[in-house]
């Protein structure tokens, strides 16, 4: 499907979540409407971590194929950009991963010590707590400020970028990230509290 016929499809008004369920539901037509509708951001994003534009437009592609593939058990996104973008640079940073093991340079690297199963159990249901309380702060921002803090701390954005994607000025962006912050810490302190029961 070409970006014209794209263009002139049916969910081609509709918000970025509406379409994201249709794609859910098994709507091919819905897949390429997102992968239209993203593709140069995620190609100028992927080109900011390597200048290969092949590995990134094939990365892109691997992306996308991957959706469709697990589209029954993917949740909808609180930001279906940020949540792309996101997983277009873990993507493309498992691929350079991948590269750099192939021609040896991983040897370079320290050996990383081995833990026990138990101790990675531990870890593991640590890390799970973690998120889960996290998840749950990030839960009480509102949907502008989850999407500025996803795109500035997942992303890795800079404020300006962010302002341009979200079409707002970079002032604005600074008070939202800067009042989410905040209402983070003061989630996240209340999970911090010892129960009194």
């Amino acid at each position: 499907m070409n970006p014209e016929l794209a263009a002139t499809t049916t969910y081609h008004q509709e918000c970025d979540e509406v379409i994201w369920d249709a794609l859910r539901n098994n709507n091919r037509e819905a897949l390429a409407v997102i992968y239209y509708r993203f593709f140069n951001v995620l190609l100028q994003r992927g080109l900011q971590i390597s200048s290969d534009r092949e590995l990134v437009k094939d990365c892109i592609h691997d992306l996308f194929l991957e959706i469709w593939i697990n589209k029954l058990n993917l949740a909808t996104p609180i930001s279906v950009k940020a949540y792309l973008i996101v997983s277009i640079q873990r993507k493309i940073m498992r691929k350079l991963k991948e590269y750099r093991s192939k021609q040896n340079e991983i040897d370079r690297l320290p050996m990383e010590f081995v833990a026990s199963k138990e101790d990675q159990i531990i870890s593991e249901q640590l890390i799970h707590d973690q998120q889960c309380i996290v998840n749950q702060a990030i839960n009480s921002l509102t949907k502008r400020q989850k999407e500025a803090i996803q795109l500035k701390f997942f992303a890795n954005m800079s404020y300006e970028e962010i302002a341009g994607m979200m079409k707002i000025s970079t002032d604005s962006i600074y008070n939202l990230v800067s009042k989410a912050i905040i209402n983070l810490q003061k989630e996240l302190s209340k999970e911090a509290e010892p129960s009194l029961h």
